[in-house]
């Protein structure tokens, strides 16, 4: 299956970026259902952002649907508090994720993009998630959520952006 690439105008991607935006950020508020739904939504909105939007214009989607997570204080219930110190961590690992799959992208198909650019999260958000539960600063609950739901979340993400994207390519 091929995947073609859209071009909008600059107001449909101007519009196109706002919208995403906003809505990475509201998931955690409008979806308080398990991580695996959520965090392929996130996820799938990365990969269509980053595939749509110039690389100057992704620090929002990266950073606000954590931020939403933390403010909402539903995925981690009691030890949402312990969120606050992986921020930073989960920031980088969409930028690993975005930046990956852009990287890739350039040399490969979309599903291998998706697959490199997932497995390069998780191993990131793994290590650190591990590192941190042995030094005690976290509870180990924190390797569940930062483990294989990670691969998952990215994975599923992954293939309903390249399901929305070729429904979109179809009506162009």
């Amino acid at each position: 299956m091929e995947t073609k690439t859209i071009t909008l105008p600059k107001t449909a991607d101007t519009v196109l970026q706002y919208s995403l935006t906003v809505v990475s950020f509201l998931i955690p508020f409008l979806i308080t259902g398990p991580q695996l739904l959520t965090g392929t939504i996130v996820n799938a909105l990365l990969f269509l952002f980053v595939s749509q939007v110039s690389p100057k214009k992704t620090l929002p989607i990266i950073v606000l649907p954590s931020i939403g997570a933390l403010l909402n204080g539903v995925l981690f219930g009691k030890f949402t508090v312990f969120l606050f110190y992986f921020l930073p961590f989960i920031w980088m690992g969409n930028y690993i994720l975005t930046i990956s799959f852009r990287y890739v992208s350039k040399k490969s198909s979309f599903a291998a993009s998706v697959v490199a650019s997932s497995l390069l999260k998780f191993a990131f958000l793994f290590t650190l998630s591990f590192l941190f539960v042995t030094m005690k600063f976290v509870p180990p609950l924190f390797l569940q959520s930062m483990g294989l739901i990670q691969v998952y979340t990215a994975l599923l993400g992954g293939l309903v952006a390249l399901f929305v994207t070729n429904i979109i390519s179809k009506r162009s």
